[in-house]
């Protein structure tokens, strides 16, 4: 390793000792006067804080906020106060017992306020977003978040296609089903946040919300759960003329031709009503079908 010498200054070319010519062996009396000491417990605690630091990734990344405080305070009391220690200090708020125990539009709220101080911390602002992800989905339902907070949409869709990955290259299907789910209760979701070029295409299409649920399905982008017994067994309501009932109508007659065979009264009339209320839709399901769920 070469001597960094002060600028603008000639020095000759000298390599720098190397640390482990620093460090004298044991019983070296002559080597011990010039050499650098390594004092005892320094390497010990170089470790402990190293060990520390470890630890406070590790809690972060998978939500365990309060161990992270506690790691974080731990540190602080080996090494004192430090640059690092001061940017932990959101943890007081996260890592507060009770914070994520609170109504979910409460958690929410207070969690997304924290992204506003941590803008110039970007690793523990991509640290902390995604182990409150992990914590939110582990205590709460995909389709409750995005209820409560519908902007989470892109960022929960993305965390569980990391997650939960399909081996066979399809969106996995948690991650599918939220959007068709929040599709579905009307969602205006852009394309904008998505990581999933299949997911941006889809969103970005000219369509209301419940009419890019049944585009997907026929896209075999998720799967189509089938029509419950007494849903099979209601008269079919007139063909609507407001838009979002008829998408409604034609999921309605998807999952109806998933739950019967393809010669079966209910599933030859849903196909008939499908080609009423949207011919081009209703060609591209005959030609490819959709998944059942």
């Amino acid at each position: 390793m070469k001597q960094r010498w002060l600028p603008e200054f000639a020095y000759p070319d000298v390599n720098e000792p190397e640390f482990d010519q620093l460090v004298p062996e044991r019983g070296d009396q002559a080597g011990e006067s010039a050499a650098t000491i390594v004092l005892p417990g320094q390497c010990e605690l170089f470790t402990a804080e190293r060990e520390l630091v470890g630890q406070i990734e590790a809690a972060l990344a998978s939500g365990r906020f309060e161990d992270a405080c506690g790691f974080r305070d731990a540190l602080l009391a080996l090494e004192g106060p430090s640059a690092d220690t001061r940017d932990l200090g959101v943890l007081d708020a996260v890592g507060d017992v009770g914070f994520w125990d609170r109504p979910l539009a409460d958690v929410l709220s207070d969690w997304r306020k924290l992204d506003q101080p941590l803008a110039a911390l970007p690793y523990l602002r991509r640290s902390i977003l995604e182990g409150g992800l992990s914590r939110l989905l582990k205590q709460h339902a995909a389709i409750a978040i995005v209820r409560a907070a519908p902007a989470m949409l892109p960022g929960l869709t993305n965390r569980l296609c990391v997650t939960t990955p399909d081996g066979n290259g399809a969106i996995p299907i948690e991650a599918a089903t939220l959007v068709r789910d929040a599709l579905l209760e009307g969602f205006d979701a852009g394309p904008g946040g998505f990581a999933d070029g299949r997911l941006v295409d889809l969103l970005a299409e000219d369509h209301r919300p419940v009419w890019l649920a049944c585009l997907g399905a026929v896209r075999h982008l998720w799967p189509v759960p089938p029509a419950g017994p007494t849903e099979l067994a209601e008269p079919a309501d007139a063909d609507a003329e407001d838009e979002d009932e008829r998408g409604r109508q034609f999921w309605a007659c998807l999952r109806h031709t998933v739950s019967c065979g393809r010669d079966d009264p209910a599933a030859v009339e849903a196909r008939r009503r499908m080609k009423r209320l949207h011919p081009d839709m209703h060609a591209r399901f005959m030609r490819y079908g959709v998944r059942r769920e």
